[in-house]
């Protein structure tokens, strides 16, 4: 726990969290294993709900979650919630929509690093922005000869969102050192990991196995990040 936050504050009675967030989670965690499942499988004839929902199904537990949560923390993972769904909504769009999807979760990681920052000063411990910082450059040196010229500033700046957001939830989580941080770091962590394989997918030849990869810590991420506004009683 922060120690420079008042002490009425940290003596505050908390509303424990009800039903509808831990209903909504569990739904969404079902739905992501049913996509996952029926991708392993191959069973692309099977009616399954589609990435976009389920991560507004985390939008709408986040949003449901106790009262007692920062409006800074809930809203700003909520926004991030919403600018995912909206960029998995492009990523599926017939056609090539990369640029919008990809400016989509730019913001998103804008708004997840406004949350990590809302108790936490930007920065505040320098290891995670170096151990992110080195993967966020060595991810862009084995990227660069397949991006071409007019992607590669938005893949720069993306690549220097997203390794800072996971870089700052991990400080959240050195400095909190309770569940709810522990939670959105990882979350946060397995964002870079979804993104690299992603990008790795999409700028080199893919792998096999590479989209359920990307499906299975996108889920987990998503689903780390909105936990962590359930939890959070703060």
């Amino acid at each position: 726990m922060n120690s420079s936050m008042p002490a009425e504050r940290r003596s505050q009675k908390v509303t424990p969290t009800g039903w509808p967030p831990i209903v909504l989670l569990s739904i969404a965690v079902l739905s992501a294993l049913a996509v996952l499942g029926s991708h392993y499988l191959l069973l692309g004839g099977l009616r399954v709900p589609s990435t976009p929902l389920i991560t507004l199904l985390f939008l709408a537990s986040g949003a449901t979650a106790n009262r007692d949560v920062s409006l800074r923390y809930r809203w700003s993972i909520v926004a991030g919630l919403g600018f995912s769904s909206a960029g998995d909504s492009f990523l599926m769009l017939p056609g090539d929509y990369f640029v919008p999807g990809l400016a989509s979760f730019l913001i998103a990681h804008i708004c997840y690093l406004w949350a990590f920052t809302a108790d936490s000063r930007l920065l505040a411990y320098k290891l995670p922005f170096i151990v992110w910082g080195t993967w966020g450059v060595g991810l862009l040196l084995w990227l660069w000869p397949g991006v071409a010229g007019p992607l590669r500033f938005p893949v720069v700046l993306y690549t220097l969102t997203l390794v800072s957001m996971a870089a700052q939830a991990a400080g959240c989580a050195i400095s909190r050192r309770n569940a709810a941080a522990i939670l959105a770091a990882a979350g946060a962590a397995l964002f870079v990991v979804s993104d690299s394989v992603l990008a790795m997918q999409r700028f080199h030849p893919p792998f096999e196995g590479g989209r359920s990869v990307v499906l299975a810590t996108y889920f987990a991420a998503q689903g780390g990040i909105a936990l962590s506004v359930v939890l959070r009683r703060y």
